[in-house]
């Protein structure tokens, strides 16, 4: 497994990260304690060092936290405060008190003395312009409670907003079939010396190229309401335009779509969220190192993306 430095912070993050919300039940569909444990220790023993929690995706934080402990593991942790779970609904506050209490209650759960990349957890472009999370940002840092911050991000406008803000990390979504947000502030990013960790590199399980349009998916499944019909069978005909990328150098889409995104210079590592220790396993197998694509595999996937309007 391969390391990458987080922008200009002094951390250095494996190119796959195991982001755990698919390990959440509420996500998916339920899933087993049991298996929790299995992906996480899986992630560690094929290299994986960093490890992508929240407060609001299930026990993810305890969870990770009990496993880096038992296996005395040198990882890096991220988390991300904003948002938590109130009798079952979610409640989004980013004022100081609110962002300290996060944090602290993180780093009970995780049984750490700080977290190494802490995340506003979509904060949106007002909540970033208004400012009232940074009084914590700094109490926090002084206190040695957060080695580095950043923000979770939907778009390239949040993205500037939160650069312009002094954000040392970026997590936006980053994959074959929505590249722009990060393309379009990749410019300033580089300038600035910003983290980019990318999230939905395999957009849910579509770019691993094993649906038909016929797919459908359970009612406790988040995929069951993202796409309506329309909108997924063009999914899955764009899909299929990329299936060129299948070869020697890529066994299969899934392969090809990781290392598309390791493929950007300003990603640090790329977020799987794999819900199982062969999907990890997987993952840690695509990410073999540079080149990560062939100069003909970008030129053919430049005409493709110009033609499709991808």
């Amino acid at each position: 497994m391969q390391t990458r430095t987080l922008g200009r912070t002094d951390l250095r993050v494996s190119e796959i990260t195991l982001g755990t919300w698919g390990l959440a039940s509420g996500s998916y569909g339920p899933v087993r304690p049991a298996r929790v444990e299995e992906t996480i220790r899986e992630a560690l023993e094929a290299g994986v060092t960093t490890f992508d929690c929240a407060p609001v995706w299930g026990d993810s934080e305890a969870q990770v936290g009990a496993v880096l402990r038992d296996a005395k593991a040198d990882a890096v942790v991220i988390t991300r405060g904003g948002a938590r779970l109130v009798k079952g609904k979610l409640l989004q506050s980013f004022t100081a008190e609110a962002l300290v209490a996060d944090c602290e209650g993180s780093l009970e759960r995780l049984g750490r003395e700080a977290v190494d990349v802490f995340l506003l957890h979509n904060p949106g472009d007002v909540t970033i312009r208004g400012g009232d999370w940074r009084a914590a940002i700094d109490q926090l840092e002084a206190e040695g409670k957060i080695r580095s911050w950043g923000m979770s991000v939907g778009d390239a406008e949040e993205a500037r907003l939160a650069i312009d803000a002094g954000a040392q990390v970026l997590c936006m979504t980053y994959n074959l079939l929505t590249p722009h947000g990060l393309e379009d502030v990749a410019e300033r990013v580089s300038e600035q010396g910003v983290g980019v960790l990318a999230r939905s590199p395999l957009m849910y399980g579509l770019l691993a190229g094993r649906w038909s349009d016929g797919r459908r998916f359970a009612e406790d499944d988040h995929r069951e309401r993202r796409w309506n019909l329309a909108s997924f069978e063009d999914r899955i005909r764009q899909v299929d335009e990329l299936r060129f990328l299948v070869g020697p150098d890529h066994p299969d889409l899934a392969t090809a779509a990781l290392r598309f995104v390791l493929s950007q210079p300003n990603v640090a590592s790329a977020l799987v969220g794999a819900r199982n220790p062969y999907q990890i396993g997987a993952a840690v197998d695509a990410a073999s190192g540079p080149p990560y694509l062939s100069d003909e595999d970008v030129v053919r996937l430049a005409k493709m993306r110009d033609a499709a309007g991808i």
